[in-house]
């Protein structure tokens, strides 16, 4: 009885020496903050994460909650001007300590790309969330979002996305943002086999009929890309339903239906559209981001 109550006592005495370095740290790491305000050098105050385990002496979970609220005073404080990579330090250290701590994966997939501008501090959270979160299908999304936007990658982000409308629960909108990807990037009959394979598995009647309406589409895509590339092979264009009937002449069968069940319309500028859809398959590229490299960074 008394070696465990001399155990109890020994585990208190090293959780309350924990604590009071932690306290210690804190006060001067907040006195380092107030002392400099215009101070960007934060890293100074960092401590790596091996030593924090180590100073955690096994309460990781405390530890890597009041880490996470010393981030958040940190970034509160610092909105106009924070130090991403003292940031990003802070808060690996706090997943090295808890895997599992999803809120530090949440602020680093939103967090980073958009006040950095780019994903080289956001991509490693979001990979590791992926890993410890594998049913959930939104931390592909969050990545294929992120490669798309930040990245300008569409075909790297349409492998995110197919990932993530595998996933359990994944709404609608997920498989659709990966066919506009493959549709961007030229990879249509890439996007048919992912959809087929989507067909095969998912079971539910609204889903499938949601699905089927999306493989319709893309390969109306398909069709009316192919018509316009022999549309360019035409030694006189006329911008007109007059270009079909040369290519109908040349020996070129024409679908009398599209995939989507429309009929080919001509536009002015002698683009083609489907009677059914009104509008083609593609992506939406704000006019800042038009002609953009893509980042090849994986």
């Amino acid at each position: 009885m008394k070696k465990v109550k001399f155990n109890m006592s020994m585990r208190h005495a090293s959780l309350y020496m924990g604590v009071f370095f932690l306290l210690c740290l804190n006060i001067s790491f907040n006195k380092g903050f107030q002392t400099h305000p215009q101070e960007q050098n934060v890293t100074a105050f960092t401590i790596p994460a091996q030593a924090i385990q180590h100073i955690a002496l096994g309460y990781n979970h405390f530890t890597a909650t009041w880490l996470w609220f010393k981030s958040i005073a940190y970034y509160g404080s610092h909105t106009d001007a924070p130090n991403y990579n003292y940031l990003a330090h802070e808060l690996h250290t706090i997943i090295q300590l808890n895997p599992k701590f999803e809120p530090v994966y949440y602020m680093a997939a939103s967090v980073f790309p958009w006040g950095t501008n780019n994903t080289r501090l956001s991509r490693p959270f979001v990979m590791q969330a992926m890993i410890e979160f594998p049913k959930d299908w939104r931390w592909a999304y969050y990545r294929g979002f992120n490669t798309y936007w930040f990245d300008h990658n569409s075909e790297l982000a349409a492998h995110y996305f197919e990932i993530s409308g595998m996933k359990p629960h994944a709404p609608p909108l997920v498989t659709s943002l990966a066919l506009r990807m493959h549709s961007h990037a030229g990879n249509i009959q890439t996007g048919l086999n992912f959809l087929k394979d989507l067909l095969q598995k998912k079971n539910d009647p609204k889903l499938q009929a949601q699905l089927l309406k999306q493989y319709q589409q893309l390969q109306t895509e398909q069709q009316l890309r192919a018509i316009e590339t022999r549309l360019t092979q035409l030694p006189q264009r006329h911008q007109d339903r007059s270009d079909l009937a040369q290519l109908r002449q040349l020996g070129y069968k024409l679908p009398n239906m599209l995939a989507d069940g429309g009929k080919i319309q001509v536009l002015k500028d002698g683009s083609l559209l489907s009677s059914q859809e009104k509008k083609r398959f593609k992506l939406f590229i704000p006019k800042r981001r038009q002609g953009v490299q893509p980042d090849a960074t994986h």
